[in-house]
């Protein structure tokens, strides 16, 4: 617990599955936005089973660190 007077920080992060269609990754990117702005810790992207998504997981990795430039995994 904190001392008297002394604030509590709630830290938030996002995880997030890398969308199936271009429609999709426009949404994303428009929703990334918005959840940046919560000022989370960083993002996190779902990698699927046998290595199924990763070439959209590694697009969306990118797509967001440079437009929020905070951390992503």
């Amino acid at each position: 617990m904190p001392a008297s007077g002394a604030e509590t920080r709630i830290s938030v992060s996002f995880e997030l599955f890398p969308p199936k269609t271009e429609n999709a990754t426009a949404s994303l990117r428009d929703a990334v936005k918005q959840m940046a702005e919560v000022g989370p810790e960083y993002f996190s992207v779902t990698y699927g089973a046998g290595g199924t998504t990763r070439d959209r997981t590694r697009r969306i990795v990118d797509l967001m660190a440079t437009q929020t430039g905070l951390p992503v995994a």
